[in-house]
């Protein structure tokens, strides 16, 4: 009975052009349901994320706010302005001066990530889940948080053990420093956005599924398998079309409020307010790039938890 359960379900996935991965020993797909898909359209992905924010922006935007952008704006507010400039000016030195006069900057900063990565996996699970609520997305992003953030440091680990090897292997190369240094941060560069993308529905996989971090980390290379250039596309279009609006608008809106604020003469709330409009519209940003993730996520395949 079970065989014949497990080849009508494997001959619906091919009718839907979808098939599984011929592994019967792999139990992470027992966990996740996923099936493979052979292609991938930039076009409906943003035509689901256009559709699903104008239904769903009300419960979005409680989301976008809470996770997204009051603790960035809080912690931008806070921040001394001494470490913003030692940051502009590229000393490595006068910027660790300035951590050691506010050692309370980093461990702030490190908490506001955190909660952007609760914020991504509660707006991915309202995105994901059908007839979910914000407390229930809320519910279910917080559960799956420490699994997130021990995918994401697996990674970075791998990526820095990486790093250390390449750099060993640069030095018994004929290369002056400066040119080791350089291809150490190309080589960075390249490796970072290179398993972004591959590991891009990392979230909506840990919200999707029962998977822990290795596995996941596992499903979600899988799914974005064959699908690397298209998706890359598809975040270099939202990238460059949504971003571009956001830089131009805070740049106008923020040189408008310090005019309009000094001219009031209250020069030091134009500052304030610029940076308040920056974390709403980036806020904005993040939001709808979680929801084209989930859009992508369908696409290739994933399992939908409800559905």
């Amino acid at each position: 009975m079970k065989d014949a359960h497990v080849a009508a379900h494997a001959r619906a996935c091919k009718k839907r052009s979808i098939a599984f991965a011929r592994r019967p020993d792999d139990k992470l797909r027992e966990q996740g349901g996923i099936c493979l898909v052979k292609s991938l359209s930039i076009e409906d992905a943003f035509q689901w994320t256009q559709r699903f924010v104008a239904r769903e922006w009300k419960l979005l935007l409680p989301l976008a706010l809470a996770f997204l952008a009051v603790p960035q704006l809080a912690f931008n507010l806070l921040v001394p302005s001494g470490i913003n400039a030692a940051f502009s000016k590229g000393d490595p030195q006068l910027v660790m001066q300035s951590f050691e006069k506010a050692p309370w900057v980093m461990p702030s900063a490190l908490i506001v990530q955190l909660i952007a990565l609760a914020g991504s996996l509660c707006i991915t699970a309202l995105a994901m889940v059908p007839r979910i609520s914000v407390r229930e997305a809320i519910s279910l992003g917080l559960q799956r948080l420490p699994w997130l953030v021990a995918a994401v440091v697996f990674t970075f680990l791998a990526v820095t053990l990486a790093a250390l090897l390449v750099a060993t292997l640069l030095q018994f190369l004929p290369i002056n420093p400066i040119g080791v240094k350089a291809l150490l941060v190309l080589f960075m560069l390249g490796i970072a956005l290179f398993l972004w993308i591959r590991l891009l529905v990392l979230g909506a996989v840990i919200v999707g599924t029962r998977a822990g971090p290795t596995a996941a980390i596992r499903l979600a290379w899988e799914l974005s398998a064959g699908a690397f250039w298209r998706l890359l596309g598809c975040v270099l279009v939202y990238a460059i079309g949504a971003w571009v609006v956001t830089l131009a608008s805070t740049f106008a809106l923020g040189a408008i409020f310090i005019l309009v604020c000094t001219a009031v003469g209250l020069p030091a709330l134009g500052p304030v307010l610029s940076l308040t409009y920056a974390a709403l519209a980036s806020a904005v940003f993040w939001g709808g790039f979680h929801v084209l993730v989930v859009a992508l996520y369908r696409q290739l395949g994933g399992s939908i938890r409800g559905a």
